[in-house]
C-alpha cells in the first residue's frame, strides 16, 4: 500500500473535533512533531502560516493512504488550504510529509496563537 506522511496541527489532531484516528481508522500515528511558523485562529480552527522565525507549532504525524490523502484534500481544499511539502523531524529522524495551510493574506487580522498549540488554545485559552 501507497502511504503519504502527513503532519496535522489543529482539528485533525487527536482531542481535535476532526481527528484523524477517528475519522479515518486506517490511519497510523507516526509520531509527534512540529514545525517553525504562526499559528492563527481562523474561528473554529486554526491556520499555519510557515515561518523559520515563528515559534514551534505542536502537531502530530500520521501515515495515510492515498484514498484518505483525496478524501483529507477536499476537506481541507474546500477550506481554501493548499496541500504542502515539507521537512520534519519524528523521534530525531528527518522526513519528508505534507502540510495544510492557507495563503497567508487569509491569516491578515486573525488572532495569533502565541503557544503554537491548538488543542491547548481550544481548551484552556481564548478558543
Amino acid at each position: 500500500m501507497n502511504t503519504h506522511l502527513l503532519f496535522v496541527y489543529g482539528t485533525l489532531r487527536r482531542g481535535g473535533e476532526n481527528e484523524i484516528p477517528r475519522l479515518h481508522p486506517t490511519s497510523r500515528f507516526a509520531g509527534s512533531a512540529s514545525v517553525r511558523g504562526r499559528l492563527y485562529d481562523m474561528g473554529g480552527y486554526p491556520a499555519i502560516v510557515l515561518d523559520t522565525d515563528g515559534v514551534s507549532v505542536i502537531g502530530e504525524a500520521y501515515e495515510v493512504d492515498g484514498e484518505t490523502l483525496a478524501k483529507l484534500d477536499a476537506f481541507e481544499l474546500d477550506a481554501a488550504y493548499d496541500r504542502i511539502a515539507i521537512d520534519i523531524s519524528i523521534g530525531g529522524s528527518p522526513r519528508s510529509c505534507w502540510i495544510y495551510g492557507p495563503a497567508a493574506e487569509l491569516c491578515a487580522g486573525k488572532p495569533e496563537i502565541p503557544s503554537g498549540d491548538w488543542i491547548e488554545y481550544r481548551r484552556f485559552g481564548s478558543g
